[in-house]
C-alpha cells in the first residue's frame, strides 16, 4: 500500500536556487513540477519544501491523484548516444590519447566532474 510515509520516505530531488530578484531561496522539487516554496535562508526553504511535499502527497492520496515518483537508478542502463562536432571529437581523442584511456572513459569522468 502506498501511503504518505511511502511517498515521503522516497529519493525525491530536492533543488535550492537563490533569486537576486526576488532575495530569497527557490526551494523545488524535481520530479513534481510547479511545487516550489521560497524562504530567506536555505534551512527554513528545506523545512518548508517538505512541508510542501507532504502536503501534496496528502492532498493527492486523498482525491486519488497520481503522484510521480522519482526515478529508481536501476531503470537506467548506463548507455547514451552522443553527437558532437568533429572539432571537439578531436580534442577528446586527443585529450584521451594523452591520458591513455578511452574516449567513452575520459568523457564519463568529465560529466561526473560537472555533475
Amino acid at each position: 500500500m502506498k501511503d504518505l510515509n511511502y511517498y515521503l520516505n522516497l529519493h525525491w530531488t530536492y533543488r535550492f536556487e537563490w533569486s537576486e530578484e526576488d532575495n530569497c531561496y527557490i526551494a523545488s522539487i524535481a520530479e513534481i513540477e510547479g511545487l516550489k516554496t521560497d524562504c530567506k535562508n536555505i534551512q527554513q526553504a528545506a523545512y518548508m519544501i517538505q512541508d510542501a511535499l507532504k502536503s501534496y502527497i496528502s492532498c493527492m492520496l486523498e482525491h486519488n491523484g497520481k503522484i510521480p515518483e522519482p526515478a529508481k537508478p536501476e531503470r537506467y542502463k548506463g548507455k547514451i548516444t552522443y553527437r558532437t562536432s568533429p572539432k571537439i571529437h578531436h580534442k577528446l581523442a586527443l585529450m584521451s590519447k594523452i591520458q591513455k584511456k578511452s574516449i567513452s572513459k575520459l568523457i564519463d569522468e568529465l560529466i561526473d566532474k560537472e555533475l
